[in-house]
């Protein structure tokens, strides 16, 4: 998996706002345990909060379903915010090291410019490149509509994972391997996946479906959220997203159906 160039940024980030109305989005983020048996004299290492052992597969995709990064290995009990911090991607990300465009205007009427942004949910720490949503608690109308627009991003990882498994079923059942084996196979498994898409000139209508499903649900939380503290400026820029997508020129029609 190439490195994406400033240009494939930009690019991934016009499928994002075309196709699932988030400006300037250059990636959705999330981790999927891929169970293993247990490895001899492992300790509980690899024993996640599910309730099984696991190595975690750490993605980035695009707006299509495909991957941009994967990191493959980590410990299962690790959190997805621990993961990230470990990985090449989050270490890329700490050190502004991804060839990101520089922010811009999203809207010509609009005076301040956005930066690019990776979108993940609440177990990833809100960054000024990455954005998580509001908590639940005493949300406001306002933060219900962000949530709801960012969830809708997001779930475009969901629906990757659904899909890898859904083509390898491999990942359906406990892995019977060692986990440097297990590794390589989902390495394998998300190249083919990427090849795959490459080779089709538009995903399957099934796939579609999929992806129109999954990514048009109310907004739930669905993961243990972080401690991190943030930073102001990554508070200001979720809050001026927050903003945006309620105003007159960001909001869109199917964004108060789906708010809870």
């Amino acid at each position: 998996m190439p490195s994406p160039t400033t240009e494939d940024w930009l690019k991934i980030a016009n499928g994002f706002e075309k196709c699932w109305d988030f400006p300037n989005c250059v990636g959705a983020i999330d981790g999927k345990h891929i169970a293993i048996q247990c490895p001899p004299n492992s300790g509980s290492g690899f024993f996640n909060y599910k309730g099984h052992h696991s190595i975690v597969l750490q993605a980035v995709v695009d707006a299509n379903t495909k991957f941009i990064f994967i990191d493959v290995g980590d410990f299962g009990r690790n959190s997805d915010g621990g993961v990230l911090k470990e990985s090449n991607f989050g270490k890329l990300l700490e050190a502004n090291k991804l060839l990101l465009p520089q922010p811009r205007k999203i809207n010509k009427d609009l005076e301040y410019e956005f930066p690019f942004v990776f979108v993940a949910d609440e177990a990833y720490p809100l960054k000024t490149n990455l954005m998580k949503p509001f908590a639940r608690r005493q949300l406001t109308n306002l933060k219900r509509i962000y949530n709801g627009r960012q969830s809708r991003a997001r779930r475009i990882v969901e629906c990757a994972f659904g899909i890898l498994t859904k083509r390898f079923n491999v990942f359906e059942n406990k892995m019977l391997v060692q986990p440097d084996r297990a590794t390589i196979i989902t390495q394998a498994a998300c190249v083919l996946h990427n090849l795959i898409i490459d080779k089709e000139s538009d995903i399957q209508i099934d796939i579609q479906n999929e992806i129109e499903t999954t990514c048009s649900l109310p907004y739930q939380e669905v993961n243990r959220p972080t401690n991190h503290r943030p930073t102001r400026e990554a508070i200001n820029i979720r809050e001026q997203f927050m903003q945006y997508f309620n105003s007159e020129i960001g909001s869109v029609s199917w964004q108060n159906v789906y708010i809870v």
